[in-house]
Protein backbone atom coordinates (compact mmCIF):
# COMPACT_ATOMS: atom_id res chain seq x y z
CA UNK A 1 0.00 0.00 0.00
CA UNK A 2 1.46 3.80 -0.95
CA UNK A 3 1.98 5.48 2.34
CA UNK A 4 -0.07 8.99 2.28
CA UNK A 5 1.63 12.22 2.90
CA UNK A 6 0.05 15.30 3.46
CA UNK A 7 2.07 19.13 2.95
CA UNK A 8 0.95 21.26 4.61
CA UNK A 9 1.29 24.81 2.69
CA UNK A 10 -0.16 28.08 2.18
CA UNK A 11 1.62 28.51 -1.09
CA UNK A 12 -0.29 26.72 -4.20
CA UNK A 13 2.90 26.29 -6.36
CA UNK A 14 4.90 24.80 -3.54
CA UNK A 15 2.20 22.79 -3.01
CA UNK A 16 1.56 21.63 -6.08
CA UNK A 17 5.63 20.98 -6.87
CA UNK A 18 5.81 19.24 -3.65
CA UNK A 19 2.66 16.81 -5.00
CA UNK A 20 4.43 15.93 -8.49
CA UNK A 21 7.60 14.74 -7.00
CA UNK A 22 5.89 12.68 -4.67
CA UNK A 23 3.36 11.06 -7.10
CA UNK A 24 6.57 10.68 -9.50
CA UNK A 25 7.44 8.21 -6.42
CA UNK A 26 4.07 6.44 -6.08
CA UNK A 27 3.29 8.41 -2.57
CA UNK A 28 -0.46 8.92 -2.11
CA UNK A 29 -0.49 13.02 -2.17
CA UNK A 30 -2.85 15.12 0.73
CA UNK A 31 -2.33 18.90 0.50
CA UNK A 32 -4.09 21.63 3.07
CA UNK A 33 -3.29 25.45 2.59
CA UNK A 34 -3.55 26.10 6.48
CA UNK A 35 -2.96 24.27 10.13
CA UNK A 36 -6.35 23.54 10.95
CA UNK A 37 -7.25 22.16 7.46
CA UNK A 38 -3.85 19.71 7.39
CA UNK A 39 -4.70 18.58 11.16
CA UNK A 40 -8.52 17.31 10.04
CA UNK A 41 -7.00 15.74 7.02
CA UNK A 42 -4.47 14.07 9.16
CA UNK A 43 -6.84 11.74 10.93
CA UNK A 44 -9.52 11.88 8.03
CA UNK A 45 -7.17 10.01 5.70
CA UNK A 46 -4.38 8.29 8.08
CA UNK A 47 -1.92 10.52 6.66
CA UNK A 48 2.38 8.18 7.24
CA UNK A 49 4.07 11.49 7.30
CA UNK A 50 3.29 15.23 7.69
CA UNK A 51 5.26 17.89 5.54
CA UNK A 52 4.80 21.28 7.10
CA UNK A 53 5.66 24.68 6.14
CA UNK A 54 6.70 27.26 9.37
CA UNK A 55 5.45 30.74 7.92
CA UNK A 56 1.66 30.46 7.09
CA UNK A 57 -1.66 33.11 8.37
CA UNK A 58 -2.81 31.92 11.29
CA UNK A 59 -1.84 28.64 12.71
CA UNK A 60 1.88 28.59 11.94
CA UNK A 61 3.88 25.58 11.20
CA UNK A 62 5.44 25.30 15.05
CA UNK A 63 1.86 25.74 16.41
CA UNK A 64 0.74 22.71 13.98
CA UNK A 65 3.40 20.60 15.30
CA UNK A 66 2.74 21.57 19.09
CA UNK A 67 -0.78 20.59 18.19
CA UNK A 68 0.20 17.50 16.39
CA UNK A 69 2.38 16.19 18.60
CA UNK A 70 0.08 16.88 21.64
CA UNK A 71 -2.75 14.59 20.34
CA UNK A 72 -2.27 11.13 21.68
CA UNK A 73 -4.63 9.72 18.68
CA UNK A 74 -2.00 10.82 16.30
CA UNK A 75 1.08 9.52 15.63
CA UNK A 76 3.31 10.09 12.70
CA UNK A 77 6.66 11.60 11.66
CA UNK A 78 6.80 15.49 10.60
CA UNK A 79 9.38 16.91 8.11
CA UNK A 80 9.54 20.67 8.31
CA UNK A 81 10.09 21.97 4.76
CA UNK A 82 10.68 26.08 5.23
CA UNK A 83 12.87 28.64 3.97
CA UNK A 84 13.50 29.46 7.38
CA UNK A 85 17.21 28.63 7.67
CA UNK A 86 18.52 30.03 11.02
CA UNK A 87 19.61 27.25 13.38
CA UNK A 88 17.26 28.78 16.23
CA UNK A 89 14.46 28.12 13.87
CA UNK A 90 15.85 24.35 12.65
CA UNK A 91 16.49 23.91 16.03
CA UNK A 92 12.85 24.60 17.59
CA UNK A 93 11.69 22.86 14.82
CA UNK A 94 13.41 19.30 16.34
CA UNK A 95 12.82 20.59 19.75
CA UNK A 96 8.87 20.83 19.14
CA UNK A 97 10.17 16.89 17.80
CA UNK A 98 10.38 17.26 14.07
CA UNK A 99 12.17 14.39 12.39
CA UNK A 100 13.78 16.17 9.91
CA UNK A 101 13.87 19.58 8.47
CA UNK A 102 14.23 20.39 4.44
CA UNK A 103 15.63 24.17 4.22
CA UNK A 104 13.74 25.72 0.88
CA UNK A 105 14.56 25.78 -1.88
CA UNK A 106 15.75 21.92 -1.94
CA UNK A 107 16.64 19.31 -4.74
CA UNK A 108 13.29 17.14 -5.57
CA UNK A 109 16.07 14.09 -5.14
CA UNK A 110 16.83 15.75 -1.84
CA UNK A 111 13.34 15.47 -0.40
CA UNK A 112 12.80 12.29 -1.70
CA UNK A 113 15.87 10.61 -0.07
CA UNK A 114 14.62 12.32 3.50
CA UNK A 115 11.41 10.82 3.02
CA UNK A 116 12.48 7.44 2.60
CA UNK A 117 14.65 7.75 5.20
CA UNK A 118 12.37 9.09 7.79
CA UNK A 119 9.38 6.86 6.89
CA UNK A 120 11.98 3.58 6.86
CA UNK A 121 13.41 4.88 10.25
CA UNK A 122 9.76 5.27 11.85
CA UNK A 123 8.13 1.81 10.40
CA UNK A 124 11.67 0.05 12.29
CA UNK A 125 10.71 2.22 15.36
CA UNK A 126 7.19 1.34 15.55
CA UNK A 127 7.96 -2.26 14.56
CA UNK A 128 10.57 -2.55 17.72
CA UNK A 129 7.91 -1.08 19.59
CA UNK A 130 5.61 -3.18 18.74
CA UNK A 131 7.27 -6.75 18.70
CA UNK A 132 8.94 -5.72 22.24
CA UNK A 133 6.91 -6.85 24.31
Amino acid sequence: MNKKIIFIEDDTDTRNAVKFILEAENYEFYGAASGPEGIAKITKYNIDLLLLDIMMPGMDGFEVCRAIKSEPTIDLPIIFVSAKSEAKEIARGFALGADDYVIKPFEPSDLVHRVKRVLEKYERGNHNSETAG
